[in-house]
């Protein structure tokens, strides 16, 4: 039995998704891995309902795809969603550099510091998920700086493709202490107020997606949907049409 989180604000079902939501995004819940209702409220203690209830919101952020009277799966990683849920952060990221340079102080720098010696211990470690939490945390201070939290709040419940393959990408021999580096580059270039030299360094930083596709196929094949499948994923955006009325 697995301990859920504690938060007084957390109803039963908010902390099963929160706690599967995290064992999916973090790989301890690896891609195309069977769950049931009845396994998981046996693993936390609870009802089925609210693990039901868990099982349709993971389904619509694309984490787990649930195949009706059969079974519930960890959803592969497809990297069709993946490009998309790329295409989102660079983009998005990329419009907060000038706020930021605008509204950052001392303090804000400094902070950005601490996280990349976080990361740096987390490589020395190993520990690829919390290197990935740290490098979240790095970029999501541009965000809050700039004052754009809704956007943070939009790439981190629709990523979850791309944030698995960043966790996957950092267990290749040389990647991680890349990374490092480049957020180096990234700080000098906002620390000097230079907006074209940071978006430049952070497209650099992010366009690396296409020479690491193969790679992590080739290393952790199970992981992935086939060029060849077809997109399972009908994500909910809010009740809006995703195709227009004929």
């Amino acid at each position: 039995m697995e301990k859920l989180p504690t938060a007084q604000a957390q109803t039963v079902q908010d902390s099963v998704y929160t706690a599967l939501r995290k064992s999916i995004m973090s790989l301890n819940l690896a891609p195309g891995t069977a769950i049931s209702e009845n396994e998981i409220s046996l693993r936390y203690e609870v009802s089925r309902t609210p693990v039901r209830e868990a099982f349709i919101h993971l389904s619509k952020e694309g984490l787990v795809q649930v195949i009706p009277q059969r079974e519930t799966l960890v959803s592969r990683i497809d990297f069709r969603r993946v490009k998309q849920e790329w295409f989102l952060r660079e983009n998005l990221e990329a419009a907060t550099l000038g706020p930021f340079i605008n509204h950052s102080t001392p303090a804000h720098f400094l902070e950005l510091e601490r996280l990349i010696e976080q990361q740096n211990i987390a490589q020395e470690r190993k520990e690829y998920s919390e290197f990935v939490n740290f490098d979240d945390c790095f970029h999501r201070t541009f965000f809050e700086v700039a004052g754009q939290m809704l956007a943070w709040q939009v790439l981190d419940s629709m990523g979850g493709h791309y944030h698995r393959v960043r966790i996957l990408t950092t267990r290749l021999k040389g990647i991680a202490p890349d990374i490092i580096i480049q957020h180096k580059d990234l700080l000098e270039t906002l620390r000097q107020k230079n907006l074209e030299g940071a978006r430049a360094a952070l497209a650099a930083h992010l366009h690396k997606l296409p020479a690491e596709e193969m790679v992590l196929r080739e290393k952790f094949p199970d992981y992935f949907v086939s060029c060849t499948e077809k997109d399972v994923f009908n994500v909910d955006f809010g009740g809006l049409p995703l195709t227009p009325p004929v």
